[in-house]
């Protein structure tokens, strides 16, 4: 036995001590590791760039629209509500990149999951949006939403290739970039 200080540890409590406090170390160093080193991408990667569900969905215009209507260019796809408080947040920097972006080669879509029409209606009167507005207000198509809001960036075949979960500001200079980085690779 070790007599340290008025406590007595035998030589098998003082390993397992030493033991844990290396496991803790290395546990700790971890953990503040992904703290510190935020992601490279400003939207995660998929890592199995399957194609998104092929939907058919009321637009806000009470017309019928599918995937296929978005072949052909990048699709921002986000899904919101009018209860979400981040979703409402982030709309005006989707209108932003939107305007920004539109063209033959992006375009920014809503779906809607929730309560219907009228709400939306309500909340895009007083925020209006250049942008499509789709209903799914139970999540029908399965695209792997964990939580509102959450944006997808779909290729012009129809890859899922980069999610948001989270509100995010799709305006900002760097996500242009990201964005702008991306359409001019795939001209090429």
């Amino acid at each position: 036995m070790i007599l340290t200080g008025s406590m007595k540890i035998n030589q098998g409590t003082k390993y397992k001590m030493r033991y844990f406090n290396k496991y803790l170390l290395v546990v700790f160093l971890l953990i503040s590791s992904l703290n510190v080193h935020s992601s490279p991408y400003l939207m995660d990667p998929m890592p199995n760039k399957k194609m998104a569900p092929d939907f058919t969905l009321i637009g806000m215009d009470g017309k019928e629209y599918a995937r296929s209507d978005l072949s052909g260019k990048f699709a921002l796809v986000n899904f919101w509500a009018t209860w979400c408080t981040p979703c409402k947040a982030e709309m005006p920097t989707l209108e932003a990149i939107h305007k920004k972006l539109n063209s033959d080669n992006f375009t920014v879509v809503g779906i809607h999951v929730g309560p219907g029409p009228e709400a939306i209606e309500n909340y895009l009167t007083l925020n209006p949006v250049s942008f499509p507005i789709y209903i799914d207000m139970d999540l029908e198509y399965d695209w792997g939403v964990p939580g509102l809001p959450t944006t997808f960036l779909i290729s012009p075949t129809g890859e899922m290739l980069y999610r948001a979960v989270g509100k995010r500001d799709f305006a900002s200079p760097d996500m242009e970039n990201f964005f702008n980085t991306l359409i001019d690779d795939y001209k090429k």
